[in-house]
């Protein structure tokens, strides 16, 4: 009998050796994994809550236009000393709140300004000044008979040290397409400085290639009809996802929101009368 024992424990021995390997062999596969995609959760990996995440995301995409509600949202309270140019009042306040109503126009306007006292925060007030309420002034002393509806709103978010203003407009005027602007500034309530995009994805340890390989799919995704009467031989507008612009370390409006995501907004309008843009958002 003594053999056949032998080769029992020899069988059971061998089979505890391959689960090892294959134990380890998964962990390798996922130490590699994490490396290369270390902006993805392990949920994802699993796929345990990647329906969940995706219908989160989802939301957050359809209802980006509703975010701006003129107010502040605090992700993480900053424990630090602002000096404020009115004391005892917000980060951010509405500069000019407007609702006026005339046979050529209709003006729904709150522009916000930085109710810090320190240089940079006075600059980015002069330009919002100068893009927005400039704006409303134009259309108030204009001659035209073009009806013309202007609206502008606000939200901003503070994430610890970083503070993000966003500011949005709709402009319509006559039979003209509706124009949106938006502008994003990010300032680092500490050190008194504009933030770049550099700093949060490293903070966020965002790999930049697999971020710009998620915003080409996403714009492309967002322009498949275009894409199609295209190659149908019609002329419609496609927008060149190979373009630096669509490169994450060149992007120009982005910010710290909801739940501390980075949003990646492409809002078209700022250069171009349309009201189209893209939103990409990184967790």
């Amino acid at each position: 009998m003594r053999p056949v024992i032998e080769k029992q424990k020899f069988e059971i021995r061998h089979i505890v050796y391959m689960v090892l390997i294959i134990i380890c062999l998964i962990s390798i596969g996922i130490a590699v994994y994490m490396q290369f995609f270390r902006n993805e959760k392990l949920g994802i990996i699993f796929g345990i809550t990647s329906e969940k995440e995706d219908e989160e995301y989802k939301s957050l995409k359809e209802n980006f236009l509703n975010i701006f509600t003129n107010d502040i949202d605090t992700v993480e309270a900053y424990t630090g000393n602002v000096k404020k140019i009115r004391n005892e009042q917000n980060l951010v306040l509405t500069a000019y709140n407007i609702q006026e109503q005339d046979v050529n126009y209709t003006l729904d306007v709150k522009i916000p300004y930085f109710n810090i006292n320190e240089n940079i925060p006075k600059e980015i007030n002069q330009e919002i000044k100068s893009i927005f309420k400039d704006k409303v002034d134009s259309i108030k002393s204009s001659n035209t008979t073009k009806n013309r509806i202007f609206n502008i709103r606000y939200k901003t978010y503070i994430n610890n040290e970083n503070l993000s203003l966003i500011i949005m407009s709709e402009l319509k005027e006559g039979n003209n397409n509706e124009r949106i602007i938006i502008k994003t500034y990010n300032y680092n309530l500490r050190e008194n400085r504009k933030v770049k995009i550099d700093e949060i994805l490293s903070k966020k340890n965002i790999d930049i290639n697999n971020a710009n390989n998620q915003i080409k799919q996403e714009v492309n995704k967002s322009q498949e009809q275009n894409i199609r009467l295209r190659n149908a031989g019609y002329d419609a507008n496609v927008r060149d996802v190979e373009a630096d612009t669509y490169k994450i370390q060149n992007a120009e409006e982005f910010f710290i929101g909801q739940n501390g995501y980075l949003y990646v907004v492409y809002p078209y309008g700022n250069t171009e009368l349309t009201s189209e843009m893209d939103v990409i958002i990184f967790r």
